[in-house]
């Protein structure tokens, strides 16, 4: 699977905190995951209170410290310092990550009503909580061929399996087993006239 089917598109709760990260303009950034079976999103938030930027001393900070090029290149900003506030880098696919967008707060003009941009995916509206939705369209290229290579060979043998059932059902009833002629009048080893199958 690509894309889950009825999911809200928010992602599953970002309640797995990874640490911090300090931009070059100072600025602390918090890091939080959120992950079930086929869908992960990494959240980043600016740390500030009443729009003052949290401050840290720099032993609590090498103690919680991320180091984002551990981070895969699809959950991390190129640089921090081009972050608003609040961004969420979303990866669907099962079983393997296939898609991928990133959702960025660009700015608030009211309590309810913030502006929303999305990367690489399709702007959703937002559910009832406002919280913000979107389509990732961004292939991960490893795993988007691994999926395919999996659903691909899963159809395939789903349709071998759906014509090898066919086939037996219709010799069980006397029929051919490539077309459904009826063979009943027919000597046992004679091709089927209306297609040329050999019995068997």
């Amino acid at each position: 699977m690509f894309v889950p089917i009825g999911h809200a598109w928010y992602g599953p709760p970002t309640n797995r905190a990874l640490g911090a990260a300090k931009a070059s303009d100072g600025k602390f950034w918090q890091l939080s995951r959120g992950q079930n079976r086929w869908h992960s999103v990494v959240s980043y938030w600016h740390m500030q209170i009443s729009g003052m930027s949290m401050w840290m001393s720099d032993d609590d900070y090498q103690g919680i410290k991320v180091d984002l090029s551990q981070l895969p290149r699809r959950d991390r900003p190129d640089d921090l310092t081009d972050l608003h506030m609040h961004a969420w880098y979303h990866t669907t696919g099962w079983p393997f990550p296939a898609l991928s967008c990133e959702v960025h707060w660009e700015r608030q003009v009211s309590n309810s009503n913030i502006l929303y941009r999305v990367e690489g995916g399709v702007q959703l509206p937002r559910d009832a909580s406002f919280n913000p939705r979107a389509l990732p369209l961004t292939p991960v290229w490893p795993g988007f061929l691994a999926n395919v290579v999996v659903y691909a060979g899963a159809w395939m043998l789903m349709g071998r399996g759906v014509r090898l059932v066919r086939h037996r059902r219709r010799a069980g009833r006397g029929l051919c087993s490539g077309c459904g002629y009826p063979r009943l009048d027919l000597p046992v080893e004679s091709p089927c006239p209306e297609c040329g199958r050999s019995p068997g």
